[in-house]
């Protein structure tokens, strides 16, 4: 009988199929942010920044504190 060329291949044993890794979905923390671009005096970002390093926090933190407090 003539030799099949795909009878070697029907003697391989597949390897081990690598299963799909699980992960549980991530949640995006900033769903109730939205994001606003607006233009600032080079000088009141440079005081800001400095005023962030000094309080130990962001510029977007004070940013929002000092917006809490001008709308209460």
């Amino acid at each position: 009988m003539a030799n099949n060329p795909f009878d070697k291949l029907k003697q391989v044993k597949p390897n081990d199929v690598p299963k799909q890794k699980v992960v549980p979905v991530k949640t995006n923390k900033r769903d109730s942010e939205q994001t606003y671009t607006l233009w600032l005096d080079k000088e009141l970002i440079k005081a800001l920044k400095l005023k962030a390093v000094e309080e130990d926090t962001n510029v977007k933190l004070l940013i929002e504190e000092a917006i809490r407090k001008y709308l209460k």
